[in-house]
C-alpha cells in the first residue's frame, strides 16, 4: 500500500489522482468565500421580535396554529398568474386520456434519441 503514495502526498489510484494538499487548499478557499459571502448579508435581524413572526398576507397570526388555513391556490397565486400563458398552451394538450400521455412520452423519447445520435 505504501507503493501508491508519492513524495508529496500524491496517492495514485486507478482513475485520476488524489492529493490531500489540493483538498485542504480548496477547502480553505471555499470556506473563505462562504465567510465573505455571509458577511455581505444583512445584519439587522433580531431574534424574538416581530421579525420572527409568520407573514400571513398582512393578517394577524392566531395564537392557535390549528386556526391557520391557507389554501394552495392562495399560496401559489402569483406563480399561477405569471405562468398563465404556459398553462393555457398545456391545457390544450390535456385530454385526461392516459394513451395520449403515453404517445407524448414515446414521441419525446424518439426526439431525444435522434438528437443524441447526432
Amino acid at each position: 500500500m505504501a507503493d501508491n503514495v508519492g513524495v508529496w502526498g500524491h496517492i495514485a489510484v486507478n482513475f485520476g489522482h488524489w492529493n490531500a494538499f489540493v483538498w485542504i487548499v480548496m477547502f480553505l478557499i471555499i470556506s473563505g468565500f462562504v465567510l465573505w459571502f455571509r458577511s455581505m448579508c444583512r445584519m439587522d435581524y433580531k431574534r424574538n421580535t416581530d421579525q420572527d413572526e409568520i407573514y400571513l398576507s398582512g393578517n394577524e397570526v392566531p395564537s392557535d396554529g390549528a386556526n391557520i388555513s391557507v389554501p394552495a391556490s392562495a399560496s401559489y397565486w402569483g406563480f399561477r398568474v405569471t405562468m398563465k400563458p404556459l398553462y393555457d398552451v398545456l391545457e390544450r394538450f390535456h385530454s385526461g386520456n392516459a394513451a395520449d400521455y403515453a404517445g407524448y412520452f414515446v414521441v419525446t423519447t424518439a426526439i431525444i434519441g435522434i438528437l443524441l445520435m447526432f
